[in-house]
């Protein structure tokens, strides 16, 4: 069920930009597994979906932070690049969220444009979405220039402007509370989806942004 002030309906909207990792693409089970491949090499247990979806947040050096990983910048690069060579050879085991492609496609039928604004590094967000068959459907992708998903609210005024669409008209739809900040940072209404078991934050965290919160992304037509 929606949660927040009001309903939102697509229908009063032009655009809508998405979040890509989580809140399309189901790659928790990725995340958790590469994460784990650096806890089990620093002799630490695996971490459990409940413990991820509480310390999971942007920038991530914060997870390795709450993991009781060394952040200093050498440690935290060789690791970003541990993890990213592990998502990366298994990401095409990835599906789509229950729902998402047929949703994506009714969004498209709606004359509504849509775009991508990820933290995941850019040439691997336009392969990927290319690899899911995707690309037709968005006017705009704009992803990080390294691996270290960095704060991508520092780029989304730049998409806004991009899009060339007022504020008032843009829809953003994400999955975790960085999301409301680059939403925010953007001047834009935002929606957070909770996919339970496949989430990378809790509900709980999600409700605490007060914005409206869905379960499913047919709320919002």
């Amino acid at each position: 069920m929606l949660r927040g002030r009001m309903k939102i309906s697509l229908r009063d909207f032009r655009h809508v930009v998405w979040d890509w990792n989580g809140t399309l693409l189901d790659d928790l089970w990725l995340c958790m597994e590469s994460l784990d491949a650096l806890l089990r090499r620093a002799g630490k247990p695996d971490i459990d979906v409940a413990t991820y979806q509480r310390i999971f947040n942007f920038p991530v050096i914060d997870v390795y932070r709450a993991l009781g990983f060394d952040t200093s910048p050498a440690s935290f690069a060789a690791m970003s690049r541990e993890f990213m060579d592990y998502y990366e050879a298994r990401r095409l085991e990835c599906t789509l969220q229950k729902g998402a492609r047929k949703f994506i496609h009714e969004v498209h039928a709606l004359g509504i444009s849509q775009s991508v604004l990820s933290a995941y590094r850019h040439d691997y967000l336009t392969s990927i979405i290319a690899e899911h068959d995707l690309e037709r459907y968005f006017v705009h992708l704009s992803g990080n220039d390294d691996i270290f998903a960095n704060d991508k609210s520092r780029r989304a005024l730049g998409h806004l402007k991009k899009l060339g669409i007022p504020a008032e008209f843009v829809l953003y739809v994400g999955d975790t509370l960085h999301d409301v900040e680059a939403a925010r940072a953007m001047g834009v209404r935002c929606v957070l989806i909770d996919h339970g078991t496949h989430a990378h934050q809790s509900r709980e965290r999600l409700l605490s942004a007060g914005v409206p919160v869905i379960s499913e992304y047919a709320e919002l037509l």
